[in-house]
């Protein structure tokens, strides 16, 4: 499987400076883009404009646990992840999986 690397970011969603280069630092994304799809909207990127869980919208409100793992499912595979396990735990989500190649 191929390394898909971005430039990374920290705990609180800022670019990273690598203080030895002073320069931005780069990391393997795919946790990033995990995170990226669960929190956006649909229509936040307009490359892919239906790409997005939304996931705030979910939580704490009336949808079902079974509409939330269905979307998340759906979104990763829409960018090329494969879902085998999402567990809900409070506002914790926890997804077992693997990017898949095409």
């Amino acid at each position: 499987m191929a390394n898909v690397k971005d430039i990374k970011l920290d705990s609180d969603q800022d670019l990273f400076i690598d203080p030895n280069t002073g320069d931005f630092a780069f990391a393997d994304s795919d946790t990033q883009h995990v995170k990226d799809i669960l929190n956006a909207y649909a229509g936040w990127w307009k490359e892919t404009p239906t790409l997005g869980v939304g996931v705030k919208r979910y939580l704490g409100s009336s949808s079902s646990l079974q509409q939330l793992k269905r979307s998340i499912k759906i979104h990763l595979k829409t960018d090329g992840y494969k879902a085998d396990d999402i567990s809900i735990v409070g506002e914790q989500i926890y997804i077992t999986g693997e990017r898949v190649l095409k």
